[in-house]
């Protein structure tokens, strides 16, 4: 019975009559509560739609740099693969070997062929 009286207050209107309203607090107080769920829930919401927006544009950069850095390490794979070649040559180990280490062709008694 506290309760009905609590959300309920009677008067008379002007004929004399007993007129029975509920009071505006308690029904403002629960739309409200119902708002402000409402609108918590809208806002957790936007920031998980946010935060996982801003994680897919953080990954994208991630891709990116680690794709710039695959293409860098291709082209210096690349590179050192010109290099390595070049640096086997027979004709450049031949020069190295008679300029700096001073090599000669062997004399024909000198060549032993092994069977």
């Amino acid at each position: 019975m506290h309760e009905v009286i609590s959300r309920t207050y009677i008067h008379t209107d002007i004929l004399g009559q007993q007129v029975v309203k509920e009071r505006a607090g308690v029904i403002w107080r629960q739309g409200f509560k119902q708002y402000l769920i409402i609108v918590i829930t809208l806002v957790l919401c936007s920031l998980l739609f946010v935060w996982s927006r801003l994680e897919v544009v953080q990954i994208g950069y991630e891709i990116s740099r680690a794709n710039r850095l695959y293409q860098n390490l291709i082209k210096e794979n690349q590179r050192l693969r010109v290099e390595v070649a070049s640096l086997k040559s027979p004709g450049r180990i031949e020069e190295i070997a008679r300029n700096q280490l001073g090599f000669l062709d062997p004399k024909p008694e000198q060549i032993i062929v092994i069977p």
